[in-house]
């Protein structure tokens, strides 16, 4: 098994009402370009009987998602960070129509989120397409990097880091996942786990 692509970062927000999950909101973030996630477990607890060990635990105890789209437009940037955006209005020299305003204050907060994204893998040599879905996440505020234009253009893409939470469900989940053997039956998963209708 290879890992030849990753494609269609969405986002929701995350809701818990005793214990019941819920997500509302959703969008695609943009088109993606990386994804890393780094998972945390606690370190070998390990329990002796019969001088070796009987038993261990190296439970998953939080974790870290970066994410590289090609652009984090204003609408994926508010949902993502928590910012209500405001209407730009009478400044001279401006012309554009309907351009927010994203105002990093006091009243920003980065909200709960669920994540799902599709990573394309070839075995055998037949392409299938694994969803998965964190299910609770915090994207941080990203920071601001570029450089200059030369003779050649350096591609840059904007980077969200993120952590990764155990849900308030029953279970306490932090991952859901599934393989398909299409992408877009992998997009209706994740779409569908994160209540995206459109």
């Amino acid at each position: 098994m290879a890992i030849i692509g990753v494609s269609k970062p969405y986002v929701a927000k995350y809701s818990n009402a005793d214990g019941t999950v819920s997500y509302s909101g959703g969008q695609i973030l943009d088109k993606m370009t990386e994804i890393d996630v780094s998972i945390n477990s606690a370190e070998d607890n390990n329990f002796y009987a019969d001088n070796s060990i009987a038993e261990s635990d190296s439970s998953f105890s939080g974790g870290s998602v970066t994410v590289n789209t090609a652009d984090l437009g204003p609408e994926a940037t508010a949902l993502v960070l928590g910012i209500t955006p405001v209407p730009i209005v009478d400044i001279s020299g401006v012309t554009d129509e309907d351009v927010n305003e994203l105002i990093f204050d006091d009243d920003q907060r980065s909200p709960y989120l669920g994540f799902g994204c599709i990573i394309k893998k070839r075995v055998n040599n037949v392409d299938q397409w694994r969803a998965i879905v964190l299910t609770k996440i915090m994207f941080a505020v990203p920071n601001d990097a570029a450089t200059t234009q030369g003779e050649t253009i350096e591609w840059q893409t904007p980077q969200l880091t993120g952590t990764i939470m155990r849900d308030d469900s029953a279970k306490h989940a932090w991952k859901r996942e599934a393989t398909f053997t299409t992408e877009a039956q992998a997009e209706a998963y994740i779409k569908a786990r994160l209540s995206i209708a459109k």
